[in-house]
């Protein structure tokens, strides 16, 4: 039996520091494990993480599965240094059959410069497109075209969406070498189910960055149009960001109370997310730009009704009216849409099963960690033979 493949997997953060990006990562580190592989992930100390152990072994079946956390610094640039420069002895002096890196940023540059030296191949996987995607970044973050020059050397690229790959061709990355690879998300033994009564004050959630692209100002806008006709529904913004004192302010200008139980909860950060879930009757992603939202299909894996923006990343996975429903970005849409999945309850309920099952055919972590495994060995094997 061949040994189990070494794999380094670079995120500058990790759960339970959470965005996404991070959290599909880690998903899919314990995946890989699972599958038998010897995982280790390299990722960044930050202040948020003191409290974490510098190396964390978690115990997974068939696997090994151990989180490295490395030195850095709670200043800017001094802090990237130091976590490039602890990234670079990781991996040049432990033993790595391939290096897969979340983002193309600093984390990426150090990882191909470190497969050229100890040669083992490097596969780079963005994290989203447009505006805020990384090949944005690399056009006008510092030293952004410097990392772009390298990172185009790397082995292999993965495209979690349409747009992301279509930048990456358009920014010169070679097309032969970009595998189309959805995020996965792990599916819950058991489905969500509707609570008794809930249409006596309905609850609507959104888990996600609360950033400008998420467009929650509009969602929060038309949350005064949704209590006309549900007097008591509820809506909770779960995660942090810059928007957070905007989104607030928002909130008290329409009138709307904030808080636990009331109009408009914004209670934070958490990594409890399929609890939090099983506590709402809708889930809402209002955004107008999203690569493959991965609290979507995790809501969808859980079996919540959805409402989600008609933007080519969540068509992507909910077709109108079979998954859940489609919706413009605006607040008097939002809101309509918002009342009708609540008003034709049982519709809604039979389109999140619907919902479940395309997450559990075509995005499982375990289909999506193989599918990877399949592309590593493939990477590995080529490597050997052109050194042989």
């Amino acid at each position: 039996m061949p040994p189990p493949l070494k794999l380094a997997l670079a995120s500058r953060r990790y759960p339970p520091l959470i965005g996404g990006a991070e959290r599909v990562f880690g998903y899919l580190a314990e995946a890989l494990a699972r599958e038998g592989a010897d995982v280790s992930v390299l990722t960044s100390k930050t202040a948020e993480a003191r409290a974490f152990p510098d190396r964390d072994e978690i115990a997974v079946a068939n696997g090994r599965l151990v989180v490295h956390r490395l030195r850095t610094s709670p200043l800017r640039f001094v802090g990237t240094w130091m976590y490039m420069r602890n990234l670079e002895r990781w991996l040049t002096s432990n033993p790595v059959d391939l290096a897969y890196v979340s983002m193309l940023k600093h984390d990426a540059y150090v990882a191909a410069g470190a497969g050229r030296e100890r040669g083992f191949p490097v596969v780079l996987r963005p994290e989203g497109a447009g505006a805020t995607g990384d090949v944005a970044w690399q056009a006008q973050g510092n030293f952004g075209r410097r990392i772009a020059d390298r990172c185009r050397r790397a082995d292999a690229f993965v495209a979690i969406s349409k747009a992301v790959h279509d930048e990456l061709t358009t920014a010169g990355y070679d097309d032969s070498r970009i595998h189309d690879l959805p995020n996965g998300v792990p599916i819950p033994k058991r489905a969500w189910q509707r609570r008794p009564g809930w249409n006596g004050s309905p609850h609507a959630m959104f888990v996600g960055r609360l950033a400008p692209e998420k467009n929650l100002g509009a969602l929060i806008r038309a949350w005064p149009i949704v209590r006309h006709d549900y007097p008591d529904a509820r809506l909770t913004l779960v995660g942090e960001g810059p928007e957070r004192p905007a989104l607030e302010r928002i909130a008290r200008e329409h009138g709307l109370s904030t808080g636990a139980g009331a109009a408009v909860d914004l209670p934070g950060a958490s990594d409890q997310v399929e609890d939090l879930l099983r506590t709402a009757d809708l889930f809402v992603l209002p955004s107008i730009e999203e690569g493959m939202s991965i609290a979507l299909l995790e809501a969808m894996a859980l079996g919540v009704p959805v409402v989600a923006s008609s933007i080519p990343g969540n068509r992507r996975l909910v077709a109108d009216f079979k998954h859940g429903r489609l919706t413009a970005t605006e607040p008097h849409a939002l809101a309509r849409t918002i009342i009708d999945q609540w008003t034709a309850f049982d519709r809604a309920f039979h389109m999140s099963r619907a919902a479940r099952r395309r997450v559990e055919q075509g995005f499982s972590i375990a289909a999506v960690a193989r599918r990877h495994l399949d592309l590593f060995r493939s990477l590995i094997e080529s490597r050997r033979v052109q050194a042989s």
